[in-house]
């Protein structure tokens, strides 16, 4: 998706995040038993909680806590308050689920840019080609190959965890090879940088079923993420998945290679 798209989705979810957040402080007025001061701790802390990790449920633990302190040893009261605080939890649990599905931007859906290639190279989870064990930590969790002294690679997330995934020629239709995630990942790298790395890795050759070699490939390869409408239980549902493109040519033989890596099994 272009940053346009990215832009107006990511402005309309600013919207609907504002909406929702209203909709639940009106429903905490509307009980008429939470002072204002309380409804505004609360809804600092929904604020604070989708921020950092998202949000599960209302937070009204200091809420709780204050007015334990506040009543004493006035138990009825004490009690009473908490099956209205809980009833109300209960009641504005569907909007918090809602508003949870808010948390993400649309960031994650934009294209990447073009990055050139020039000889040959493998898509593939990034994981496959860590050599030891603590790499895998030092490397960023395959988001920073730098660290391995790998530099001409691009990499982002699946989107939709670990999959399986056929690349095709474009232009013939024919198939090109296959790759999978282990790691919800997918990187294309250089070859030779892969093995100046670690030189015993051989998927490429051993276990094919894990990463496409494009030999002596020149030219541009981009992220393209795309939306799919589909029909789930009578409704209409959108989900977005990861396209893998190349476009250029054997360096070789001058013949061009336009290829598309796309999901083919889980």
């Amino acid at each position: 998706m272009n940053r346009e798209w990215v832009s107006k989705k990511n402005a309309e979810r600013e919207q609907q995040i504002k909406e929702k957040m209203a909709e639940i402080r009106s429903m905490l007025e509307d009980k008429h038993f939470l002072r204002d001061d309380e409804i505004d701790m609360i809804m600092q802390e929904l604020k604070n909680d989708f921020d950092s990790y998202g949000v599960t449920t209302l937070p009204v633990w200091n809420i709780y806590d204050k007015r334990k302190e506040q009543y004493g040893d006035d138990k009825c009261n004490m009690i009473a308050f908490s099956d209205m605080l809980f009833n109300v939890t209960q009641e504005i649990k569907p909007a918090i689920e809602e508003l949870g599905f808010l948390r993400y931007s649309f960031d994650t859906y934009l294209d990447s840019e073009p990055v050139e290639f020039d000889g040959d190279i493998i898509i593939t989870d990034p994981c496959y080609i860590i050599h030891k064990d603590n790499d895998w930590d030092r490397c960023g969790y395959g988001d920073d190959l730098e660290a391995l002294g790998i530099t001409h690679y691009m990499t982002r997330d699946t989107l939709y965890g670990d999959w399986s995934c056929t690349v095709f020629n474009t232009d013939n239709r024919r198939k090109l090879g296959d790759f999978c995630a282990d790691a919800g990942l997918v990187s294309v790298i250089s070859l030779d940088e892969v093995l100046k790395y670690n030189p015993s890795f051989d998927y490429h050759i051993n276990r094919k079923w894990t990463t496409t070699l494009i030999k002596n490939f020149k030219g541009t390869v981009q992220f393209v993420v795309e939306e799919e409408q589909y029909e789930y239980k009578g409704k209409q549902c959108t989900d977005y998945s990861v396209k893998v493109v190349g476009h250029g040519i054997n360096k070789r033989s001058g013949k061009p290679v336009n290829f598309v890596g796309l999901q083919t099994g889980f």
